[in-house]
């Protein structure tokens, strides 16, 4: 598996120096202001594809409704891959769509990864493992399950598959966050995650997506499959050029990106744990007048919080960036998990998808990123990022400091930098 050789290596290596897998933002040529956004992306393997303005979901709710639709529909093929899936009472409708789609012979291959049966979040008080799928049909494989046998191969542990994609019939794409569990999904209003989804009708994104895909799928399984098995219909141009970065083009993406920056950056970085070579990339962006702004949540569950304030203080020196916490609401309400994944730069380029902006993303997760070079959408994203920074706090580096001393654990923040 890519990568997966080095994963005990990278994990000693981090303690010595900064990891080889973050690399990239120490490259000249990435970080170039003058080198066309274009140039960069194709120089490190982004797959160039075209597509219209998105249907966007913020609503797990919605967006499960809009998900059992495509099952409901789907004619010929359905490939899902998810990092945590499964089935709760909420969600029996979306998993009965997809397996009635497989009983009426619509070929669907269902790719999760191996943790699925152990998620901690609130799903599981709801959860129901999904390998009653085979019973209709389903082509299911785990990524990396957590076996007995893997148990004796430490990489096998630390590298997950963390893409949610899913590709209906050869034009129906769709890309984001969300996982296929109860708190994704299924837990409604005011407590489902916070989260986003795109659905776009664009050929080009559906086979990119489903060579990507075949061959994770194809690393995991004795079941093995073609990409030329499934049929993508001619593609007849999209309005917005696009470019659809995997695993081992993520940091360099970002690196391009934050390099070619101009004015101002946008995060929603889930559990922000950066390295020095991420953190200087930004801190150089700030030096040359680019406003970068991040809004973050706080995991409360855990360590991840005491982790997060651990970092706090030393994230906002190291890199100059406004810091926004988002928590709870105005009256004190405690929000549903701000789980989004998303970059806006200089209000035209978007990046989303299931790549977190931190160093597990970059280094040990197997994912999926979508840039989509788009006044348009960049326009509506900026408008949902400006609502969640108006129901967030606006930290300083003094109040970071104290939850630093008064929450914050070291132990806590070196799991969550490789624990995800």
């Amino acid at each position: 598996m890519r990568r997966s050789g080095l994963i005990l290596l990278l994990l000693v290596a981090f303690f010595i120096t900064s990891c080889s897998s973050t690399k990239a933002f120490t490259s000249s040529e990435l970080l170039s202001v003058e080198t066309p956004v274009e140039k960069k992306l194709s120089s490190i393997g982004a797959v160039s594809v075209s597509v219209p303005f998105p249907e966007v979901y913020f609503d797990g709710t919605e967006w499960l409704h809009r998900l059992t639709e495509l099952f409901e529909e789907a004619e010929d093929y359905i490939l899902v891959s998810t990092f945590l899936g499964s089935d709760s009472p909420a969600l029996e409708d979306m998993y009965g769509a997809l397996m009635d789609a497989a009983e009426r012979g619509v070929r669907v291959y269902f790719l999760m990864d191996g943790i699925s049966s152990f998620d901690m979040t609130e799903s599981k008080k709801y959860m129901t493992p999904l390998y009653f799928l085979r019973q209709s049909g389903i082509h299911l494989a785990e990524y990396n399950p957590l076996t007995v046998t893997h148990l004796f191969n430490p990489a096998t542990i630390v590298l997950r598959d963390h893409e949610k994609l899913v590709v209906v019939d050869g034009d129906k794409a769709a890309i984001g966050g969300m996982n296929m569990n109860y708190i994704s999904l299924g837990a409604g209003e005011g407590e489902t995650q916070r989260d986003s989804m795109y659905l776009f009708d664009s050929p080009s994104l559906a086979a990119a997506l489903k060579d990507e895909f075949v061959m994770l799928w194809n690393e995991v399984s004795v079941d093995k499959i073609a990409p030329d098995e499934f049929h993508v219909r001619p593609d007849d141009g999209g309005e917005y050029p696009a470019y659809l970065v995997s695993t081992d083009g993520i940091a360099a993406m970002y690196a391009s990106l934050i390099g070619s920056a101009r004015e101002n950056i946008i995060i929603l970085p889930y559990l922000p744990a950066l390295d020095n070579n991420m953190k200087s990339a930004l801190r150089t962006a700030r030096e040359r007048g680019v406003y970068i702004r991040m809004i973050m949540p706080v995991d409360l569950r855990g360590y991840a919080a005491s982790g997060i304030y651990q970092e706090l203080p030393n994230l906002m020196k190291a890199t100059g960036c406004d810091v926004f916490l988002s928590i709870a609401d105005e009256s004190g309400q405690v929000l549903p998990l701000l789980h989004e994944k998303l970059m806006i730069v200089d209000s035209r380029y978007v990046v989303i998808g299931s790549s977190n902006f931190n160093f597990r993303s970059m280094s040990l997760s197997e994912e999926l990123a979508l840039v989509v070079d788009s006044q348009e959408l960049a326009e509506l994203l900026e408008k949902h990022t400006d609502e969640i920074a108006g129901i967030s706090r606006n930290i300083s580096i003094e109040e970071a400091e104290k939850l630093r001393d008064e929450e914050g654990s070291s132990l806590a923040y070196l799991f969550m930098l490789f624990g995800g």
